[in-house]
């Protein structure tokens, strides 16, 4: 087997397989840096909703003596 990729057949075959190789592998890291690059996103996406509900809870003002106050929203 390994004879034949010492014929000039053979050596055109090695690269074929060698390009196809490189190729495969190329493609596989692109797709895997691609789908961390979306993960990290989501989980920045993540904790920036999850800082701003902490804000919004902190500034809530739970004073019982404003409870009847007006919170800015017409009613019918």
């Amino acid at each position: 087997m390994f004879s034949f990729f010492l014929t000039p057949l053979g050596r055109y075959v090695a690269l074929a397989m060698l390009a196809i190789a490189l190729t495969s592998y190329g493609i596989h890291l692109i797709k895997e840096q691609a789908v961390a690059e979306i993960e990290a996103k989501a989980h920045e996406d993540e904790l920036k909703r999850i800082g701003n509900a902490v804000t919004a809870g902190d500034a809530v003002n739970i004073n019982p003596d404003r409870v009847r106050d007006s919170d800015g929203h017409k009613r019918d």
